[in-house]
């Protein structure tokens, strides 16, 4: 298994952050690297892309925070948090503004 890549420093965004923020920042950065044509800027790209792909969907972003948990360590917390952030999945879904 490779280097665990942290999304949320990729993205510049901190642990937690709205979707709306996070899209807002994957936007920002895209149309940077789109100006920039070297394969540094493309392969930037492509891992913003990655990370873009994996907070921006709920349910990737939950099974993502609990990996970026155990990695840290801190697993008993990452089960806790975990399991909370499952019930707020289920139930908090229909009384989301976003």
């Amino acid at each position: 298994m490779g280097k665990f890549k942290d999304y949320y420093e990729v993205l510049g965004i901190p642990y937690g952050a709205h979707a709306r923020v996070i899209e807002e920042k994957y936007w920002e950065q895209a149309h940077e690297l789109h100006q920039e044509p070297t394969k540094k800027a493309a392969r930037r790209l492509s891992l913003i892309n990655e990370a873009y792909e994996t907070l921006g969907s709920p349910y990737k972003r939950a099974a993502y925070d609990r990996r970026r948990m155990q990695q840290a360590g801190h697993d008993g917390i990452g089960r806790r948090a975990g399991v909370l952030q499952s019930f707020v999945n289920l139930v908090g879904k229909a009384f989301r503004p976003d």
